[in-house]
């Protein structure tokens, strides 16, 4: 079966589950479930292509539409753990990684999963127990030095040690559990500064931030935290429907240049986070 077949039958799903869904919870309203739809399609179109991008730049903004942040993260975490997964098994596919239990990026990946599990127990139980605008000023705060350090440090060469990268994914994944954002920004980056192929890095990411999602969902979930469906249906479409075509758009797009305006873009999001906290 080729590469377009499976996208399109990936995309006739995910539209039959959707409409599905719809119509089994109801209560949508369609001008939100568009914008939230459209919305998500973007950001995943950059994560999946990018290895960044998705709840750096969703939270921020659900955040300036009115959304809450106990809303918020549990459910962005709950979309990103499926489109994180589909979008490895898409770079699988596509040859931009190889993830198989014999493939050359499969203990990077692992490598990159275990050292999300200080990091999201931290974060999770930060999120849970501090006040909402304080949690405010510290989701802008992460997205404001996420984009910083993507800008920052895009052109620097760092040698390549599996202790470096353990360390970088408990910080990156307590970002994405007290924000739903800065996992990313901080992973893949990290990995490209220290040798790791452009495309295989963003593979890799996918991975290691789906298990990284899936981890601190089911310690929200036993915090007594929930999924908002209303907001949870139309986010999870928009980023499915996305994945297949970020990941082959990611053999065309320059990467250098869309890590720049993610990070540009990711740091205007973070100080318009933290104006919006304090006013």
């Amino acid at each position: 079966m080729t590469y377009r077949t499976k996208c399109t039958l990936w995309i006739g799903l995910i539209c039959v589950l959707f409409f599905l869904s719809i119509w089994r919870y109801g209560g949508l309203d369609i001008t939100d479930a568009l914008v939230l739809f459209g919305l998500c399609f973007a950001c995943e179109l950059i994560d999946s292509g990018l290895g960044m991008g998705y709840g750096t730049i969703l939270t921020p903004a659900l955040l300036m539409l009115g959304y809450q942040p106990q809303d918020i993260v549990p459910t962005i975490l709950f979309s990103e753990l499926l489109s994180g997964f589909s979008a490895s098994f898409f770079h699988n596919e596509i040859k931009n990684v190889e993830l198989g239990v014999h493939g050359k990026d499969f203990n990077p990946a692992v490598i990159l999963a275990a050292g999300s599990v200080v990091g999201v127990t931290a974060g999770v139980f930060l999120s849970v127990n501090i006040p909402k605008d304080v949690l405010r000023i510290a989701i802008g705060c992460i997205i404001l030095m996420s984009g910083l350090f993507v800008v920052l440090v895009s052109r620097r060469v760092i040698e390549y040690k599996k202790w470096k990268m353990i360390v970088l994914s408990g910080i990156a994944s307590f970002n994405k559990a007290v924000s739903g954002g800065g996992y990313g920004p901080l992973v893949t980056s990290g990995q490209i500064l220290s040798g790791v192929q452009g495309k295989a890095a963003v593979g890799i990411t996918s991975f290691a931030e789906a298990f990284t999602c899936l981890l601190a969902v089911i310690l929200f979930l036993s915090q007594g935290g929930f999924i908002n469906l209303q907001i949870f249906i139309p986010m999870c479409a928009g980023a499915l429907l996305s994945v297949p075509c970020s990941v082959f758009a990611i053999n065309k797009a320059n990467e250098d240049h869309f890590k720049i305006i993610v990070g540009v873009v990711t740091m205007c999001l973070g100080a318009l986070t933290i104006y919006k906290a304090l006013s």
